[in-house]
């Protein structure tokens, strides 16, 4: 269970891509301010338009970068089949723990149940 302060840093990008150099800062910093937990790739920043590589680079620079501070890594995607691979590179990253998130906030739909059995399959 985490307790604390967990922080979620954006996701930077540099000409539309990973800036693995200012990600690996912005973590080194949460580190040394002595933040609980580090959300990475969660809900805000542009994970959600990060490649699989790229996805995995966060990951492990996150991971790399903490300290010791456990890392969330946010494995959320719009196929089951995707947030299964993402979970896959995070664990093989390290991290301590997964979040999966929607990728989309609009509401729900009678598709409900489906998305539960998603979730299920998910955390196999």
């Amino acid at each position: 269970m985490f307790t604390g302060l967990s922080a979620f840093p954006l996701t930077p990008l540099d000409d539309d891509r990973f800036d693995e150099w200012a990600y690996a800062g912005l973590i080194t910093r949460l580190a040394e301010a002595g933040v609980d937990s580090i959300g990475a790739l969660g809900s805000t920043g542009s994970y959600a338009y990060l490649d699989r590589e790229e996805r995995r680079r966060a990951a492990r620079t996150a991971v790399q970068h903490a300290d010791g501070t456990p890392v969330v890594v946010g494995i959320g995607a719009l196929r089951t089949s995707h947030v299964q691979t993402l979970a896959q590179d995070a664990q093989q990253a390290g991290a301590s723990a997964v979040l999966l998130a929607p990728v989309s906030y609009q509401p729900l739909t009678t598709r409900v149940p489906r998305n539960s059995e998603d979730l299920e399959t998910s955390a196999r």
